[in-house]
């Protein structure tokens, strides 16, 4: 533990639990636009908010029922994901409609809830399928393009320790680092997957356990690792049920440890995703805390 890196430094938070603007219900998703606008996804509310890096509201941006995982492309669109709709919908940068894809089913571009999104540095767009036990990727305009994936604990499998209709099976999140290789959350295996961007399995790491670098859950029901972002040196950021906040390598070494359960700053209730502006500064989805926690990376 000595030689890990120190906590990041807490710089602001904002937001409380409610439906006003500028509050939340459930706030899952995260995503910065290359101007630093921050989106935030309301799972219960159903609308993404907008801010600056210091928390003023910009917009609200009304969306279809229980959006989670979200994502901006360098066009500053804005893809939802819809889980018990299993549909994709993408917004203008102005927050008006655009086009929508997918519906519920296990054929090629359908989902059964579908969790995260990552847009990769090709512009592909890529969407963990979180019952189907399957990644899969499209083009910008909704095309589908590849999946992989499937029921089982091995190599490029996902979840196969829990029942094939429970969403902690995973896949549940996706980041991508700056060669567009592919980063993974598996809750009920606590397994971090890396992909190359065709899908071809890498290698993994983590466990449920309550050790150092482990995801272990509040509860058996409630187990492992949520959500997961790259920085600027593809060092990968895991969130997890333990609420911790985990820096790892692109490897699966243990860098920096921070959060537990709380209320103060710098602790979190469940943290979900989490995204960092042009300056490096790390944002947190403090979920059951109804806020948004930004901090300085201390490198």
């Amino acid at each position: 533990m000595t030689s890990l890196l120190p906590p990041c430094r807490f710089e602001t938070e904002w937001g409380r639990r409610g439906k006003a603007e500028g509050e939340f219900d459930i706030p899952i998703g995260i995503a910065i636009s290359r101007r630093d606008e921050i989106f935030v996804s309301e799972f219960r509310n159903n609308r993404v908010q907008k801010f600056d890096i210091n928390g003023r509201l910009l917009a609200v941006i009304p969306v279809g029922e229980q959006p989670g995982g979200i994502a901006v492309d360098q066009s500053s669109d804005l893809y939802v994901a819809h889980q018990m709709s299993g549909t994709i919908a993408v917004y203008n940068p102005a927050g008006q409609w655009v086009r929508q894809w997918g519906g519920n089913g296990t054929a090629e571009g359908q989902f059964q809830q579908p969790g995260g999104i990552v847009v990769a540095p090709n512009g592909t767009v890529y969407i963990t399928d979180q019952i189907n036990r399957r990644v899969q990727q499209f083009t910008r305009e909704g095309k589908f393009l590849r999946k992989w994936g499937e029921y089982g604990v091995g190599a490029g499998q996902f979840g196969g320790n829990t029942p094939p209709t429970v969403r902690t099976g995973g896949p549940q999140f996706i980041a991508s680092d700056h060669r567009g290789n592919l980063y993974t959350t598996e809750a009920s295996v606590g397994r971090i997957q890396k992909f190359t961007p065709e899908g071809k399995y890498l290698l993994s790491w983590g466990d449920n356990s309550k050790n150092p670098g482990g995801f272990g859950g509040r509860e058996k029901n409630l187990p492992g690792p949520i959500a997961l972002v790259l920085d600027r040196r593809d060092r990968v950021w895991v969130s997890a049920t333990n609420n911790l906040v985990q820096q790892f390598t692109s490897g699966g070494k243990l860098l920096r440890v921070m959060g537990g359960l709380g209320t103060a700053p710098g602790k979190f209730a469940t943290p979900h995703c989490m995204a960092l502006d042009s300056k490096g500064c790390l944002y947190v989805c403090d979920t059951q805390n109804a806020r948004i926690q930004k901090f300085i990376v201390l490198d």
